[in-house]
């Protein structure tokens, strides 16, 4: 009998047996089915026909071995994809997030008191048309800052300084510009971001931790980043560079409506956790007679996010292997790299430079690296290190501009 199952162990899993050991297995079966009594013995060797039909039957195994295989791994969230991990999500409720639009953080000058409402267009340089977020008066210092979304979906890059162009016409507004890269879009949720999502939805049925808030505020549509710092001493303390006031918590919150995120404070925070942040937002409990409920957030600002290739002898530095691994890069950074499994690079965290070696190598022609080290804006070449740590109140943006290849 041809051992060509799959091997179970309960402390391994299950395992296949290696081809050489399956083609031995199966050659003596054929050896002994053409067995003749004083005659030489089948001969299945690879370059006869016996041995080409032992190595086609052998293929046949291995290819339904591996098929057992794979939707063997397919039931664990940490390496499933596609329908299979659509399907584990469902399980928890959660569907992929389709389309997300690229948000620019814009500044806006103009009169005091001008509104400038939900829904108004600007133009980048590039002629993508922006729609504002939220509404924003312009203060007493003629300036206001707030969110604009593109209005296509996807990973469209809006580097910093390219948002000039106001197309709704507002007495009052006189002028807008960005200044930094926006968060760039996605076309669909990579496996990486769902099942980071998918973990911290599993606390999204609990009620008044941070887990629970951020599952909560993670699933609304058209958040590109999200984190949660809680703080149960009685005390104010700093975390990455923000306030957390003492029995609260601060959100830290990019892209997304207020009132959905004000929702969701609502439904998951307990009363007396106190809130911390730059922005008031409100929720309105219309079962209790129009009860409003004040939270504060933390809107980041957008910052530009470097990195710095170092490339040994060796490589190839032609301008077409530099693009491709400036693009690898970009592609790491915003979590699109499926071989990677990282997440985008978001607030509050600590980045390592290493995270980027993988999709460097990965280029076709690039050899040697000598290092891959990282900065976020304002920074001097000197600042350049292996690991940095993103603020709470910081959203780190890069462009293709942003990352710089350098050879010795």
């Amino acid at each position: 009998m041809v051992q060509s199952e799959l091997i179970f162990d309960p402390a391994t899993g299950l395992s296949a047996p290696d081809t050489a050991d399956i083609r031995k297995k199966i050659a003596e079966d054929w050896e002994r089915s053409f067995y003749e009594p004083d005659q030489p013995p089948l001969d299945t060797e690879p370059t006869t026909p016996a041995g080409q039909l032992i190595d086609a039957e052998v293929a046949e195994i291995e290819a339904k071995n591996a098929a057992l295989l794979f939707l063997a791994n397919q039931f664990s969230p940490k390496v499933a994809e596609g329908r299979w991990q659509d399907a584990l999500g469902a399980i928890y409720f959660l569907a992929r997030k389709l389309d997300e639009p690229t948000i620019v953080t814009c500044r806006l000058t103009g009169l005091k008191g001008t509104v400038i409402p939900y829904g108004a267009l600007v133009q980048s340089v590039q002629g993508y048309v922006l729609i504002c977020n939220r509404s924003v008066s312009i203060g007493a210092d003629g300036r206001a800052e707030t969110t604009f979304r593109v209005s296509e979906t996807g990973p469209i890059e809006i580097p910093a300084h390219s948002v000039r162009n106001i197309i709704t016409t507002i007495p009052g507004w006189d002028t807008v510009d960005n200044n930094a890269a926006g968060a760039v879009g996605r076309t669909l949720e990579t496996r990486a971001e769902f099942e980071a999502r998918r973990a911290a939805s599993v606390a999204m049925n609990s009620h008044g931790s941070a887990a629970a808030i951020h599952g909560a505020i993670a699933n609304i549509p058209g958040v590109l980043d999200v984190r949660v710092l809680e703080n149960n001493g009685p005390w104010p303390v700093t975390e990455f560079g923000v306030i957390v006031p003492g029995h609260g918590i601060t959100v830290c919150v990019y892209g997304g409506e207020d009132k959905d995120i004000a929702a969701a404070i609502y439904l998951k925070k307990d009363n007396g956790c106190d809130t911390g942040g730059n922005t008031t937002i409100v929720h309105i409990a219309k079962e209790y007679y129009n009860a409003a409920y004040e939270y504060r957030i933390l809107r980041p600002q957008p910052v530009n996010f470097w990195i710095q290739v170092i490339l040994g002898s060796g490589s190839d530095t032609t301008a077409g292997t530099q693009q491709a691994l400036k693009e690898a890069l970009y592609r790491n950074f915003y979590g699109l790299d499926t071989a990677s499994g990282n997440a985008r690079v978001g607030l509050a965290s600590v980045v390592y430079a290493s995270r980027f070696y993988g999709s460097a190598s990965s280029v076709e022609g690039i050899k040697n690296i000598q290092s891959i080290k990282i900065a976020i804006s304002p920074h001097t070449p000197a600042e350049y290190a292996d690991v940095i740590a993103v603020n709470g109140d910081q959203e780190p943006t890069i462009s293709m501009d942003h990352i710089s290849i350098l050879t010795v």
